[in-house]
């Protein structure tokens, strides 16, 4: 499965983006991206407005012809989901 990530927002409001295979991420994140195909994984109650210096965050999984994609706000992020979007912020770049 190919990963492209992106992070937006933050005080610069830097664009960072990443696109990865899953096979070259650890078990437990190819798992969560896994997961992702399916469930939306939003932290429940979570939802409230973004301030300007949150972080927003979208995930495009493609497998074969499918492609699923899932966006949150910074509060919204599952934990579950937090090792994996740390790991694709360390392997993001600037958006050109």
């Amino acid at each position: 499965m190919q990963v492209k990530f992106v992070r937006s927002g933050g005080l610069a409001g830097l664009r960072m983006v990443a696109t990865v295979d899953s096979s070259d991420l650890p078990p437990d994140q190819q798992e969560v991206v896994s997961r992702l195909l399916t469930e939306d994984l939003r932290a429940p109650g979570a939802s409230r407005p973004g301030g300007a210096d949150r972080y927003s965050y979208q995930l495009e999984i493609r497998q074969g012809g499918r492609t699923v994609k899932r966006r949150w706000d910074e509060p919204e992020v599952q934990e579950a989901v937090r090792p994996l979007i740390a790991g694709l912020t360390k392997a993001a770049r600037p958006d050109r």
